[in-house]
C-alpha cells in the first residue's frame, strides 16, 4: 500500500497551476474559477487578460517573455542548456519539435512539480535556488510594473510569494 504525502501533492499541484498562468491566458470559465479560488480582485474580462498576455509573454515580441535566459542580465550565466541538463539529470528530455525554450517559466515550474512528485528533494532545493529564485522574484516584480491588468499583477505577486515561501522551507 502506498503512503501519500498530501502536503507534497498539494505543492506539486500548486506548481502546475502557476505554470499554466505563463503558457496561456485563461478562458472565461477558467477565469471565473481562478478569481474565486484565489480570491482575486481583478475585474477584467478574459479578453482584456488575453490582450495583456499577448502583449507581455510571447517570445521574442512580448515585453517580458517568461524565459530565464531572456530575462537575466549579461552578468548571469544561467542558460537554457543548464536547465536542460537538470531535466536530463532527472531522466527527462524535451523533444526537438517542442516549441518552448527549456528555460521557459512554464517548463521550470512543471519540472519542480515533477521533482516533488518523484521525491527528488535534493534536486528540488538545488533547482529552486539556482534557477527559480535566481530570476522569478525579480521577473514577477517587473511583471507587476509592466502588466496593464490587475489579474497579471496579482498572479505575479502570488507566484513570487509562493516561491519565496518555498525557498524558506526544508524539503523532506
Amino acid at each position: 500500500m502506498a503512503v501519500y504525502d498530501y502536503s507534497n501533492l498539494e505543492r506539486a499541484e500548486a506548481y502546475r497551476i502557476l505554470a499554466d498562468f505563463f503558457i496561456a491566458a485563461p478562458d472565461e470559465n477558467m477565469l471565473r474559477s481562478l478569481k474565486e479560488d484565489f480570491e482575486l480582485e481583478s475585474e477584467e474580462t478574459a479578453d482584456e487578460i488575453r490582450r495583456d498576455f499577448d502583449r507581455l509573454f510571447p517570445y521574442p515580441e512580448g515585453k517580458i517573455p517568461p524565459i530565464e535566459s531572456f530575462f537575466l542580465t549579461l552578468e548571469n550565466t544561467a542558460t537554457a542548456q543548464e536547465v536542460s541538463a537538470y531535466y536530463a539529470g532527472a531522466g527527462l528530455a524535451i523533444e526537438d519539435e517542442f516549441e518552448l525554450i527549456p528555460d521557459h517559466l512554464y517548463l521550470e515550474l512543471l519540472f519542480m512539480s515533477y521533482l516533488i512528485e518523484t521525491n527528488r528533494f535534493d534536486l528540488q532545493k538545488k533547482f529552486l535556488d539556482e534557477h527559480l529564485m535566481n530570476w522569478v522574484p525579480y521577473y514577477c516584480d517587473e511583471l507587476i510594473r509592466q502588466a496593464k491588468t490587475v489579474f497579471y499583477r496579482e498572479i505575479a505577486e502570488i507566484t513570487r510569494d509562493f516561491l519565496i515561501s518555498e525557498s524558506e522551507e526544508e524539503f523532506k
